[in-house]
Parts: structure tokens; sequence; C-alpha cells
């Protein structure tokens, strides 16, 4: 009898594997049920004999006054000029802040410590207004205020602190994150605090929320009316903070800078889209107006222009050169603002992703007193490209978000070079990540993201966040492999930024890196048959693949620079068993609409061995299922299998290697 095996991703698809927003579901403290694991809450007992436990622990934590000033900053490291405010400085080379007593301070933060952030609510209802499946229990909005934020979401930690803590949760456990993030090495709340603070140097955020948009929450940074809305925010914001010695800096934004794909969609704008028009106006002044429009391939000139809704892909060098206008632009009138209102404190600008143009943020760098990064990379690769021309401009930077998880609990994984084996690995995580980058003489500090995880259940729907992020779990237990790494390192980092001890560095990075989905994902084929190249794929599925929720593809950060265009890499090898042979071959392909047209067989292969050793391509076909963003092929064997043929070989290409997430794949079924 011939055994159908589906795998790796049929197992997604029967919901044995994997499970949707919707069917996911959480106990009365919001653990996921789906797993157990040592320690799981099961009694309100428990969190009450965790605070009785924790509490004497971190009773005392204070910064040292033989070694600190009350920001944190050292007492050892020299006096400085004390204005009452923070402050830059390089000293011996190095970019410090200065704290508002003049003493040297690397700033060492956690995002979002308050457990009323948004984040860490989930949705009521489905997206289609229906109650959403899967709570096991609501908190008592009579004993738990802030259980059912806008009586719209529910926020277990909020329910569990409640629990832990009695009436006066909101107060205590404000007193016990400052302990725990002073005992842990913290010397302050970094980003993410939206008003709330808790007497520990921070950076005030700030969302500019009367502006006009563009898609992606791009500001139309050219819109006439946008300096004087922006001003009446910055007059407000400022008013609130301006007096408080912990402020650090404001911030305003957050990963909101353009890239090239925002210029091309500028073409196809409204006519009445200010930044469209400033685009078209750049165009005619630097090429004339027929020249121009010949760029959109019309002679109507810039009424023609204008008038066109289809994108147009421009000279590249004149997006380069519209985007560093654009910024340069925006950035003089909120610095300029922020002078106005406050010109003791610092303005750090917007945090900064690897999804905007490099231009975006050198232009940003002239106007801001220091450049903010996120990223999520063990090896600081997007980092690591932007800091020479940081390092020519010798302009300070700040990482405002970094992290690392494990795809347990209920937790997704989140990315190929952030997710690792455990908690301790996470840790680990950490001192590479953060030591490595303080050698740097221009980074002043790190704001980890974030205090807590996030829900179990997603904090937005259809495809909102669940990742492993925090310090902390959802019943506000500090995750303790981990913190016992990250305090060795926040003790060190301050003297690595220094230069007088070398910084902490594993040996292997690649090691802790892991997946126990893609582990899982993997299982039916031989062990380390699959490439490290190959990684899993949640992102953009409704948008992009049909809802097809974990796909396959090649990593392009895990390739080298030099990669070889017919590098062929396995995503496994099956093996037919010794009393059976393979039948058909089925999978589902996604294939990135710009490579249209292009041969389907340069980026996918079948490969089939009688050793093991020996492998030799086998016929595909493809059917073309649905048109999209990615377009969604069906896969198959297009010959019957050889019945000498023992081994199946799975392959994905990068024909261009910096777009290997171009073809990706799911829905993998081998029948025997």
């Amino acid at each position: 009898m011939m055994m159908k095996h589906r795998f790796p991703f049929v197992l997604f698809l029967t919901g044995t594997l994997f499970v949707s927003a919707t069917e996911l579901a959480v106990d009365r403290y919001g653990q996921y049920t789906g797993e157990e694991w040592p320690g799981k809450v099961t009694s309100d007992d428990q969190l009450r004999a965790d605070a009785a436990k924790e509490w004497p622990q971190i009773r005392d934590a204070k910064f040292d006054p033989a070694k600190f000033d009350r920001f944190g900053g050292r007492l050892d490291a020299g006096k400085f000029e004390a204005t009452g405010h923070f402050r830059l400085q390089k000293i011996n080379g190095r970019h410090w802040l200065i704290t508002p007593e003049g003493h040297r301070y690397f700033l060492i933060g956690c995002d979002a410590v308050g457990y009323r952030e948004g984040g860490y609510s989930t949705p009521l209802k489905n997206p289609d207004g229906s109650r959403r499946s899967g709570f096991a229990e609501l908190p008592d909005v009579k004993l738990v205020p802030d259980g059912l934020p806008g009586g719209k979401k529910v926020n277990f930690l909020a329910a569990n602190l409640a629990k832990k803590y009695g009436p006066a949760y909101y107060e205590k456990s404000k007193e016990v994150n400052r302990k725990r993030l002073i005992s842990w090495g913290f010397n302050s709340t970094a980003k993410w605090g939206w008003g709330e603070t808790f007497d520990l140097p921070y950076v005030e955020d700030w969302t500019f929320r009367t502006v006009k948009l563009l898609p992606r929450r791009r500001i139309d940074v050219y819109d006439p009316g946008f300096a004087a809305a922006a001003e009446k925010e910055v007059a407000a914001l400022v008013a609130r903070r301006k007096d408080d010695p912990m402020l650090i800096a404001y911030a305003s934004e957050n990963e909101n800078g353009w890239s090239y794909q925002d210029v091309k969609e500028l073409t196809a704008a409204a006519p009445t889209v200010a930044s469209k028009q400033a685009l078209v106006d750049f165009l005619i002044r630097r090429h004339g107006e027929a020249k121009a429009a010949a760029q959109f391939r019309l002679s109507g000139g810039r009424k023609a222009m204008l008038e066109n809704r289809k994108i147009i892909n421009l000279n590249q060098k004149d997006i380069s050169d519209f985007i560093t206008e654009s910024s340069r632009y925006y950035h003089r009138i909120v610095r300029e603002l922020f002078r106005k209102y406050d010109p003791d404190h610092l303005w750090f600008g917007a945090s900064h992703c690897s999804g905007q143009s490099a231009e975006w943020i050198y232009a940003a760098a002239e106007f801001t007193d220091a450049v903010m990064l996120n990223e999520y990379n063990l090896f600081a690769q997007w980092t690591s490209s932007l800091r020479p021309q940081l390092k020519k401009i010798d302009k300070p930077f700040f990482i405002t978000e970094f992290s690392f998880v494990c795809d347990q609990r209920g937790f997704r994984y989140h990315h190929s070079v952030n997710t690792v084996r455990d908690q301790q690995a996470r840790g680990l995580g950490y001192r590479h990540y953060t030591e490595q980058l303080a050698t740097d003489p221009l980074c002043i500090g790190f704001g980890y993201f974030i205090f807590f995880d996030q829900p179990v259940m997603r904090r937005s729907l259809p495809t909102g966040e669940n990742f492993n992020f925090g310090l902390v779990d959802v019943t506000d237990r500090p995750y303790e492999e981990m913190i016992a790494e990250v305090k060795r390192s926040n003790s060190r980092l301050e003297a690595v930024h220094a230069g007088k001890i070398k910084p902490f560095r594993l040996k292997n990075p690649d090691k802790i890196l892991f997946s126990r989905t893609q582990q899982k994902l993997l299982a039916d084929f031989l062990p380390s048959t699959c490439s490290p190249c190959i990684v899993q794929d949640n992102s953009n599925a409704a948008e992009y693949f049909g809802g097809c929720t974990q796909r396959l593809k090649i990593d392009e950060r895990r390739l080298p620079d030099n990669a070889d265009p017919r590098q062929e890499y396995s995503l496994g090898t099956a093996y037919a068993g010794d009393n059976s042979r393979f039948g058909s071959v089925k999978a589902d392909c996604y294939f990135w609409k710009n490579h249209r047209g292009k041969e389907l067989n340069r980026y996918y292969a079948l490969e089939g061995s009688a050793d093991g050793r020996h492998f030799s391509p086998l016929p595909l076909r493809f059917e073309l299922v649905r048109r999209a963003e990615f377009d969604h092929y069906v896969m198959r064997n297009a010959e019957p299998i050889p019945a000498e043929i023992r081994y199946l070989r799975l392959v994905l290409k990068a024909p261009v290697p910096n777009q290997s997430w171009s073809n990706q794949i799911a829905g993998i079924e081998i029948e025997r």
C-alpha cells in the first residue's frame, strides 16, 4: 500500500503544527494552552508567591551613590560641565552622553516598561466584528479596570499584576519594574514610554497626529500645512517635558523614512499630493520639462506628469537625490521647531530601519543630535553597513530596538538572525550584539525591545505581532536564564565603550540560532540536509501570499556578498525507505511579480538519486493558481519518478542573490 507523507508544510495546512490567529487559545493568565512548560502558572497563589520571593532580592536596588549620580552617570570617569540637562560630548575620541550633573553616561535601556503599552493587549474582536474565540476567561473589569482597555482589547498582563500585587498593582508594578531594571544593570527606560516615566532617564517619543500622511505612515513632508501642524504638536509636547531633568532627548516618528518604493509610488499619486508635486518639480529643475516628462513616457509636461496614475520606474540617481533633498527639507523644519521651543534638550529624530533608504538616514543625520537605529540581527549587518558613513560625518548612534526570541509557548518565529534556541541563548545574543557594537566610538547606548512579551493572541489583527521579545513574561515572571546573561553585559558595557576591556564575542554565533518551528517543518527530511541559508518566512501572509503564513525561502542575509547565482540551496533530502518508492511530488510556489517572464526552473528544482550522493534533475511543471504580489503556482513532477530513485532533494536557487526572497515554497507533499 502506498502511504502519503506530507512534509514539511502540509502539517501547517492540517493545523497540527501551526494555528492561525483565530485558532490560538490562552488560559485565564494569557498563557498558550497548546503547550506545557516547567513552572507554567496554574493558580493565583503562584503569582503571589513569586512576588514574595522576588521582592527581598530587589527591594534595596538603587544606583550606588559611591559610583553613580542619581541619573546613573559614572562618578569615577571624570567631571564635565553640568548644564542641568543631558547633552553629548566627545571624550578621547569616543562619544558619550553627559548627565545633568556632569558625569559620563552610557545609555543601557529597555523599551516599553509600563504594562499599559498598547502592544501588550490583544483585540477582543476579529476584523469582521465577530467575537474572538480562544479566551478561557476574561478579566473582571470591576477588579482590573485596565484589563479590558477601552472595552476593545484584553490585557492579561494587567489582570495578572492585579492578582499578584492587589488593588494598588499599578503603583506596585512601577516600583518593582524600576528596581528590576536597576538590579539588572539598566539605567534608562529608553523609548516607548508614551508619557509614562519611572524616575529613570528616558527618550520621549512622539508620533505626529495631525499632519497629512502618504501610504505606510510616511509624512507628506511638502504639504503646505505640515510645519504649522507639527509646530502645535511640538509646542504641546515640549511644554510637558522640558523641565524634567530625566529627559535625555526628544524623538519624533518611528521607521517612517522614505524608501525607493515610496518615491516610485509617488509617481502614481493623485495630482493634489504635495510630495508628488515636489517630485515632479524636482525632475523638471534637473532635466527640463520635456526630458522629465519623457521619464513618465509622456509629452504633456508638468500637468500630464501630475495627472499620471501609473507607477513609473524613475532614474535611480534621481530617486536617490530626491530622497536626500526631501529628508533635509523635513528634518530642517522639525529641528528648528524643537530648537525654538526647547533649545536645551537633544533631538534624535526618528528611529530608522533597514526598510528605508540610506540616503534618508544620512540626510537626517545632518540635523539630529544622534541617529537612532532599529535592528533585529545578531550579526549587526545593517548597522555595520551604515557605520562607515556615520564615522565619516562623526555622528553618534543609539540602537533603539533590538531583540532575541524563541518560538515556543505559542510565540512565532521572528527572523532567521534573531530566533534562538532557548532563554539563555537570548541572553547570549544580547551579550554578543551589545558588546560588539559598544566598541564603536559612535555608539552611545541601547534600548532593548521590550520589557514584557507581546500577547500570544497577537497585538493586532489580522497579522499583528506575537513574539517572545520580553525580559518578563505575561505572568510577570522574569526569564531568569536570559537575565543572568544580560546582567553580565550590562555591568561591562560602559567599560567596553571606553576601550578598557575587550568585548564578549560568541565564537560561533550561528550555533545559538534555532527555530523549533522550522525543525518540526523539516522533521521528515534526513537530518542535516537543509542548507543553513534556507529559513522560514511568515511575513505579509495576507497581503502577498494569499494567507499562506509559513513558507521557506533563501535568506539573503546569510548569503556572501559574492554569492554565485548558479548556487543551489537544499530544502532537504527525503528517503523513500527500503520497501517503497516515490509517487507524486507537489508544492505551492510563490514567485515575485517583478520576475514574471523568467523561467521558473531557474528558481526551483527537484533532484533524484539512487545512492544519496549523486543527484540529477527531474523535470517539473508549474500551474498558475493566481496572480498577486507573489504569483502562486502549484509545482508538480512532470514525469513519474523512476523506480530506482531512492532519494529526492528539493532545491531553491537565487539567480539574483540580493533578491533571494523572490521565490518561496510551501505546502510540500511527497507521496511514497
